[in-house]
């Protein structure tokens, strides 16, 4: 408790003041020599401020080695998942364009491809004994590697550097180049690797590109139906190239004949539209009169376009083929074409009866045996059921010529897409080339 002094002088009143109680004296006192040890006094700020700052460059260096830390956990990280490490490079002298198109493989990692795919085949050898690798690490040099070898599907301008081991293909980056021995166009490039942190100096003497890859690493695709150590090259074109074209081309489809079938539907609202109204609907032209689409969303036509190329693609994919139903082989494939844009040609000529158009409609008679001329029909001077009828009219002639335009493009150029598709696969029989020569491929 706080101890009670008098204060005054005779005769006057005392005063009660209350003291500190000697134990809080020394506490205090206790902190301030403390602070004054410290040199945190308000005679110290020197000392104060090396303090702080030597605090503060503590801290930072231990932020810095943790973020380092961190650094290299992703860069090692990255290693061992990222397959893919260059788009695209181009060749120090052609100038032409390469890509890497993705890294495929086994589920065992033992058989492992990159896609390459030239921009230009034409001017560039599809030859691939007229090319030779040179393969090191990204940071350090390579004595041996896995067995490779480089090839080329033919004109497609699609190829393939393999990798292939008993083991799984080790987890590391390459650094490859892809050297042209054979050059058919001018000189437009460069003369370098486009890599400023390269001087080799073979890229201005010969025609290579440089990229880097990692085809040991965890997210490649994977080819689960085909075998490893696989050599037909058709079957090797259709798991690496034309699969994926062919599920492109089917999406296509799939959402072009959605969009037949909603024009079959809009086509048949208008025509409701105008027998209500009490008019006589223009009559429906042949290339839409009958065609539906069935419960699995194909497409069933009535009528069949001149040219179309009637194959099943529903139920078949380019692993069973197309050419086979409408030719004996790829050796027809050629007079196949010929004749179909023949009849495509003749198809168009004005001497052909059954056109492929969708006739203008002026006139839309009544029920009462009136006629109603369409082209003295405008908005504001018109009775509103008449601009109705020549607006439903109207949409119902383009829906037509919509509904035309799809049809062409799903019976002709999307089934001649499949057919072309299954010709560079077969193709591959005669076309397909590669590297014989052990000295091919250097490591280094």
């Amino acid at each position: 408790m706080a101890k009670v002094r008098l204060k005054g002088l005779r005769n006057r009143g005392s005063e009660q003041v209350e003291v500190e109680s000697t134990d809080e004296v020394g506490f205090l006192e206790r902190i301030i020599q403390l602070r004054d040890r410290l040199k945190f006094g308000p005679h110290h700020r020197m000392e104060r401020f090396t303090i702080t700052l030597s605090a503060t460059l503590a801290f930072l260096l231990l932020f810095s080695g943790l973020s380092l830390a961190q650094d290299r956990s992703n860069v090692a990280k990255q290693a061992t998942t990222q397959a893919r490490y260059t788009e695209s490079f181009t060749f120090s002298l052609s100038g032409q364009k390469m890509y890497v198109d993705g890294v495929f493989g086994d589920s065992n990692h033992t058989d492992v491809m990159v896609l390459l795919r030239l921009e230009d085949p034409k001017g560039m050898s599809v030859d691939a004994s007229n090319y030779q690798l040179f393969i090191t690490g990204f940071d350090k040099s390579m004595d041996s590697g896995p067995k490779t070898t480089f090839s080329l599907f033919g004109s497609t301008g699609y190829g393939v550097i393999r990798f292939q081991s008993e083991e799984p293909i080790p987890k590391q980056i390459l650094n490859v180049t892809i050297r042209a021995n054979e050059q058919l166009t001018a000189q437009t490039g460069t003369g370098t690797s486009a890599d400023k942190n390269n001087n080799d100096r073979s890229f201005a003497e010969y025609d290579q590109g440089r990229f880097y890859v990692n085809p040991g690493a965890d997210n490649i695709t994977r080819l689960d139906w085909l075998a490893p150590g696989e050599k037909n090259p058709a079957k090797l074109y259709t798991a690496l190239v034309a699969e994926s074209k062919d599920e492109k081309i089917h999406e296509e489809l799939k959402t072009q004949i959605s969009e037949m079938g909603n024009l079959l539907n809009r086509a048949k609202e208008y025509t409701n539209r105008l027998v209500s109204a009490g008019y006589e609907a223009p009559k429906t032209p042949w290339f839409v009169e009958g065609d539906y689409i069935d419960e699995n969303g194909g497409l069933v036509a009535a009528k069949n376009l001149t040219g179309a190329h009637l194959i099943d693609y529903s139920t078949k994919t380019i692993r069973d083929g197309y050419i086979k139903q409408v030719m004996g082989g790829l050796s027809e494939f050629d007079t196949y074409m010929k004749k179909k844009t023949e009849s495509m040609n003749l198809a168009s000529s004005s001497s052909v009866v059954r056109k492929e158009q969708v006739e203008q409609v002026d006139n839309l008679k009544n029920e009462d045996g009136s006629t109603l001329d369409l082209r003295l029909v405008s908005t504001g001077s018109s009775p509103s059921a008449q601009v109705a009828a020549k607006d439903s009219t109207e949409s119902l002639l383009q829906t037509w010529r919509s509904y035309l335009s799809i049809k062409q493009k799903v019976q002709r150029d999307l089934m001649r897409s499949l057919l072309v598709l299954d010709a560079d696969v077969l193709s591959q029989e005669l076309g397909f080339s590669e590297q014989q020569n052990d000295k091919s491929v250097t490591y280094y």
